[in-house]
């Protein structure tokens, strides 16, 4: 068996196609929610979108990875006990919710997230009882599938939050099409694989097995949630909301190509890696051209994006949203530090070693944690957000580290990619300004001046 192959590749025309358009539709969405509700909306929203994140990742026990790395995933019996451990947690979750709506409204001091928790606690219940023959088919690596599949869910999100922000402009817009799309999600997941297939079952050996497998997925899922999302939830306590949701929509777009190769690594790399027949010393060189070809493609398409990533806001965005000009390229400039990041995970899980995504999370969370609330109190918000660009470079050295002892280290390969992605990022950003497509340099920090201000 072979990594490269020409199927493979085609799979990877799926799943970046597929990723394309459905961040396309995303965009698009953004974008004209931005022009039909206020930029203090957003901010509420990031708080309550990521406050449920946490509460599901922090119960997360890899049902998905479960049956995707395990050689009886695809079996009857494994995936509806997976699917009836999953129903558990998400009735549990939305008991838990419901239980935290009144104190973490009086954390935020925001009276409107007493109403709004509830209500969204709704999603918990729906993703529970969501098929989990999505999971299936990444097993068996029904990319085609799956590709259509996301970009129908993300048409429909498309419309039912637009037609809903036109009726009301308010947050209820952005709540009810959370819980509109999530319900039709749920729902069509049924019809992907043969509904009979489904049902409740819990069998000793296979609950054994995915609680086994899934404590250090656990374990990564609440460390991967405080590094991803840290900067949100203090960021939330700290400045006014209106910025906050600026800065979300600046954290939206950087968060894009991360996603991308995260979404490749988890539905190509890792089951790829995952079924490798062959000795662990013939990995290493079987994916290296590979990942080389990859890296080097974004490193190329990342720069242009990093250079031309200001006037992106300045056109779609009107005038209350021009600070997100200046936040966007330093947070996109950090986006490399967690491609590379990203991939290692994806080795990792390959080879059965979670515990290593774990290990790098927290290293991300340390600096976070330490680097960020110095920075933001002691020379403003400018230096704090350097340093969340620059967080995932501790974690891409944890996996670094953790990969050398494996036998799957690449540190000569991106530290040539690394070189390649600062000089095309400079040369593109000098080449566009003398086309006077960018603005000048002390043009881009006014944009940002009034972060430290305000």
């Amino acid at each position: 068996m072979t990594i490269i192959s020409r199927q493979m590749l085609s799979q990877i025309t799926w799943v970046a196609g597929s990723y394309g358009v459905t961040q396309g539709l995303r965009l698009f969405t953004n974008v004209i929610l931005a022009r039909l509700l206020a930029p203090q909306l957003f901010g509420i929203m990031l708080i309550v979108n990521t406050l449920r994140t946490g509460i599901e990742l922090l119960s997360d026990v890899g049902i998905g990875q479960n049956i995707v790395s395990n050689r009886k995933g695809d079996q009857p019996d494994f995936y509806n006990t997976a699917w009836t451990i999953q129903i558990i947690r998400g009735i549990l979750l939305f008991a838990i919710a419901l239980l935290l709506a009144q104190p973490l409204a009086d954390f935020y001091e925001s009276k409107q997230l007493i109403e709004i928790i509830p209500i969204i606690s709704v999603l918990f219940l729906l993703t529970g009882f969501q098929s989990p023959a999505r999971f299936i088919l990444q097993k068996q690596q029904a990319v085609r599938k799956i590709a259509l599949y996301d970009i129908s869910m993300a048409v429909v999100s498309a419309i039912v939050h637009i037609a809903l922000a036109l009726y009301s402009p308010t947050i209820w817009a952005l709540v009810a099409g959370l819980i509109v799309a999530t319900s039709v999600s749920a729902t069509t997941s049924f019809f992907l694989i043969d509904f009979r297939l489904h049902r409740i079952k819990i069998s000793r050996e296979h609950v054994k097995a995915i609680i086994s497998f899934g404590k250090w997925v656990f374990a990564s899922s609440v460390v991967f949630f405080l590094a991803m999302n840290f900067d949100r939830l203090y960021f939330a306590k700290q400045i006014p909301f209106a910025i906050l949701g600026i800065y979300g929509i600046a954290r939206t777009f950087s968060d894009m190509i991360g996603m991308l190769v995260q979404r490749v690594g988890s539905m190509m790399i890792f089951p790829k890696v995952a079924a490798f027949a062959k000795e662990r010393s013939e990995l290493r060189p079987a994916i290296a051209g590979l990942r080389l070809k990859a890296l080097f493609a974004t490193a190329c398409g990342l720069s242009i994006l990093v250079a031309l990533s200001d006037i992106i806001i300045l056109i779609l965005y009107d005038d209350r949203y021009t600070a997100a000009a200046f936040m966007l390229p330093i947070l996109m400039a950090g986006a490399w530090f967690s491609i590379l990041s990203t991939m290692g995970e994806s080795f990792m899980l390959g080879i059965g070693k979670s515990v290593h995504s774990a290990q790098a999370n927290f290293a991300k969370l340390l600096w976070l944690v330490i680097s960020v609330p110095l920075a933001l109190t002691y020379s403003g918000f400018i230096a704090a957000l350097g340093a969340i660009a620059i967080a995932d470079l501790f974690r891409y050295i944890s996996l670094s580290y953790s990969q050398w002892r494996e036998g799957l280290s690449f540190f000569k390969q991106d530290i040539l990619l690394l070189g390649l992605f600062a000089i095309l990022v400079v040369a593109w950003r000098y080449i566009f300004m003398q086309l006077g497509l960018v603005a000048d340099f002390n043009t881009w920090l006014a944009y940002g001046s009034i972060m430290n201000g305000g």
